[in-house]
C-alpha cells in the first residue's frame, strides 16, 4: 500500500518513525531527514515502510504502461485505471533521455 507520511518521532536507536495520512504509525529506517512528508510503501500488517521517490515511481507506471503497451494487453478503451496510471506516468518517459 502507498500512502503520504510525515516524521513524528524517533526510537531509542534514532530510526525515525512516521504516520501516515490515514493515521497508521510505522518505522522509516532511510527517511531523509529534510523533508517534511513523504510518499511511502508499506504493508499494512507490518512495521516498517520504505520512502518511495515520485519520480522513480512515475517512471515505474510509464515502463509498465508502455509494457502492457507492447503485449497488447488493454484492448479497445482504456479502462479509468489506466488512464490514471497514464497520467501519473506523463512525461516520466522523456525525463529519462
Amino acid at each position: 500500500m502507498i500512502d503520504l507520511a510525515i516524521s513524528i518521532d524517533t526510537d531509542a536507536k534514532g530510526t525515525t518513525i512516521i504516520e501516515t495520512n490515514r493515521g497508521a504509525q510505522f518505522r522509516s529506517p532511510r527517511w531523509p531527514q529534510d523533508c517534511d512528508f513523504q510518499l511511502v510503501a508499506f504493508r499494512p500488517s507490518g512495521n516498517t515502510c520504505e520512502v518511495i521517490w515520485t519520480k522513480q515511481l512515475a517512471e515505474d507506471i510509464s515502463n509498465a504502461l508502455r509494457m502492457l503497451d507492447s503485449m497488447k494487453a488493454v484492448k479497445g478503451s482504456k479502462p479509468d485505471w489506466y488512464r490514471r496510471l497514464s497520467h501519473c506516468a506523463n512525461g516520466a518517459a522523456k525525463s529519462r533521455s
